[in-house]
């Protein structure tokens, strides 16, 4: 990124600073080691079950698979659909502001892919 283009950047986020900083807000939110990671995959592909999310997530354990999707849900960016069978049957969708994260997930997405790459070229 180019000076200017940079300094352009840090001179429109100084100005439209609101009291609080929305960067602080969003990581009480989406902050916690797993939550990024479960909405990524619930991105790639929607309506997951429990067991499914837990391997595609990897590495995370049930206590925390549980707890991030009760706060997801109750902040409003997962939503739990419950079949009502037996045996009990959930899947768990992004809902419509769940979904707004795509483009901040594929920037993310984007700046890690260069980072791997610069940090490959310096080993």
């Amino acid at each position: 990124m180019e000076q200017s283009q940079f300094q352009e950047k840090v001179t429109y986020f100084k100005e439209n600073m609101p009291k609080e900083c929305p960067i602080t807000y969003s990581m009480k939110i989406i902050g916690s080691k797993w939550k990024i990671p479960i909405l990524w995959h619930l991105l790639l592909e929607d309506g997951q079950h429990y067991n499914e999310l837990k391997r595609t997530v990897g590495g995370i354990t049930n206590t925390m698979l549980t707890k991030s999707l009760r706060e997801l849900e109750a902040d409003g960016l997962v939503r739990r659909h419950n079949y009502e069978t037996v045996p009990p049957s959930v899947t768990y969708h992004l809902t419509e502001l769940g979904k707004n994260i795509s483009d901040t997930l594929g920037e993310l997405f984007e700046w890690g892919k260069k980072l791997q790459a610069h940090q490959s070229t310096d080993n």
